[in-house]
């Protein structure tokens, strides 16, 4: 979905595809701001249950993933909503993967690792360019050993995409500029 205010409509696609309860994963940033508002009101009007962790760095690392994955366990959530830019974006990449084919984050370093499609990721998008909400890489710290391990794998394509230049407006200038994209 691409558009003024498409945000809107996410509570009600979800609804329609069947989805239950959605683990939201964020940042501090994002939830500290009105842009959390933005997502989880459209959810609340579907009827649609979802617990928040916020709980990533702004380089996501291995801890980040396995304690979003304990979120979305603990709580039975069938889906995740990804809010943000790439941090929040390639950390749910990796919970969705996980929480179908099991192990750890460093299990999936490297091309197409995984066996299943991990559990779906609706990416609602909050800055201009990176591209993280639409691709099959994402990027996961390995804080022990100190690397950042790079992920490509077909099964981490969200379902859907949300690209809703309102969600935007309230991030930071720098922000917005250092991830735009310039021909």
């Amino acid at each position: 979905m691409i558009g003024r205010g498409c945000v809107q409509e996410v509570g009600s696609y979800v609804k329609e595809l069947g989805y239950q309860k959605a683990l939201l994963v964020t940042d501090d940033f994002i939830r500290s701001s009105d842009i959390l508002e933005k997502v989880t009101k459209p959810l609340d009007e579907a009827n649609i249950h979802y617990v928040i962790f916020s709980d990533v760095a702004p380089n996501p690392t291995c801890k980040n993933v396995e304690d979003g994955l304990k979120v979305l366990q603990g709580n039975e959530c069938d889906f995740i909503i990804s809010v943000g830019g790439g941090s929040p974006q390639d950390a749910a990449s990796c919970i969705s993967i996980m929480a179908t084919n099991g192990g750890k984050p460093q299990d999936y370093e490297g091309l197409h690792k995984s066996e299943k499609k991990g559990l779906p990721v609706v990416a609602v998008n909050t800055t201009a360019g990176t591209s993280a909400e639409i691709t099959i890489n994402y990027v996961i710290t390995d804080e022990e050993h100190k690397v950042k391990m790079m992920m490509v794998d077909k099964n981490s394509l969200a379902l859907m995409s949300v690209n809703d230049p309102e969600l935007m407006l309230s991030k930071p200038a720098a922000l917005t500029a250092a991830t735009g994209w310039m021909p």
